[in-house]
């Protein structure tokens, strides 16, 4: 594979996947919704949109079954909490969505506007560590997509890893409002997702990956004192780029404003891949956890991260097939790469989404 194949999509991988699929009604419908959405969140002032978005959703979705489930995960994640501080929380939540949402109508403005973005104080620091390129691990707290203006703040060209939507045309109109925030490219899962990664990050880009989500078929972390469903894929391409591992938020302070945070995630090199993967995975949910539980109404707990289910609660070591998953450590044939180092293990290229609630 040349290097243009190994880092840019198939111009024609689009319409070999939609080939014979017409939209259907219901994708026709939320389609005209998402364009008449647009047409007036992104053309107002983006603060109007934002306050927009969120009080729409803070005031539909705590009546929804979602909530149930958002005050579930966080009573289970920090049972110190009472009942009406959950309740204050997931409220909280939702305004905090729904401005997300309305922010995301005009993402490529945001990610352009960085003085809505505070930035750390040792900032030059991590631009100077990044320079030969890095793996960006984000989660999905504050507004996540303006975290991607932090590396284009440090002068690095970055790649960005996403789950498509299922409807094309939706899928289509936001990509397009994304895709100048990622000059080396947005890629969605793919056989070949893996090596890509690699060869950008090992030429100099950044990769840029939204980590937080359930990956059933991942790796054990402990989060919140439970076991949890966690993606190798951050650690696995900082390992085989030999780039830094780099953890990054945007979290609301008020309104359409920011402050950024950042911090480097070690990643062990020694004889045994697999516990090196293992363990940068853990310590990148450790700060994951740590960033989470100072701005709780900031992350999206509506999604099932954790190692359970209604008929039992599992663990790392006994979640099995007949509950959608296992978390257990996958075996060096799994998750190591080949000889030649070159391309990622097979597991970790069917798995790079990380939207999988």
């Amino acid at each position: 594979m040349d290097d243009t194949s190994a880092t840019k999509p198939s111009p024609h991988s689009k319409t070999r996947q939609r080939a014979g699929k017409r939209p259907t009604a219901g994708q026709y419908l939320e389609y005209a919704i998402t364009r008449a959405l647009g047409l007036v969140l992104r053309h107002i002032p983006v603060d109007a949109a934002s306050a927009i978005g969120g009080a729409v959703l803070g005031t539909i979705m705590p009546l929804t079954s979602r909530n149930t489930r958002a005050m579930e995960n966080m009573a289970f994640a920090m049972p110190e909490k009472s009942e009406a501080e959950i309740r204050a929380l997931t409220k909280a939540m939702w305004h905090h969505l729904g401005r997300v949402f309305g922010e995301a109508f005009q993402i490529d403005r945001l990610t352009d506007d960085i003085s809505r973005v505070e930035l750390p104080a040792d900032f030059d620091h991590y631009k100077a560590r990044v320079a030969d390129g890095a793996i960006a691990a984000a989660l999905h707290l504050g507004n996540w997509e303006i975290a991607g203006s932090l590396p284009r703040k440090a002068g690095l060209e970055i790649a960005g890893v996403y789950q498509k939507l299922h409807n094309p045309m939706v899928e289509d109109y936001l990509r397009q409002m994304r895709e100048s925030a990622y000059p080396k490219g947005l890629y969605s899962k793919g056989p070949e997702l893996g090596h890509t990664l690699i060869q950008l990050a090992r030429k100099g880009a950044g990769v840029g990956i939204v980590a937080d989500f359930r990956e059933k078929r991942g790796i054990g972390v402990n989060f919140f004192g439970h076991p949890a469903f966690a993606t190798p894929l951050p650690a696995m391409l900082a390992r085989m780029a030999g780039k830094p591992l780099i953890v990054g938020a945007v979290v609301r302070t008020k309104g359409v404003h920011f402050r950024a945070m950042l911090e480097e995630v070690p990643v062990n090199v020694t004889d045994d891949r697999d516990r090196d993967i293992a363990e940068a995975t853990q310590a990148l949910h450790d700060v994951y956890e740590r960033w989470i539980r100072e701005t709780p109404s900031q992350w999206m707990w509506t999604h099932r991260k954790w190692a359970r289910s209604n008929r039992r609660e599992l663990t790392v070591n006994t979640a099995s097939a007949s509950d959608g998953a296992s978390v257990s450590i996958p075996p060096s044939a799994e998750i190591a790469p080949s000889a030649a180092d070159e391309r990622p293990p097979a597991t970790a290229a069917r798995q790079p989404a990380v939207h999988n609630d």
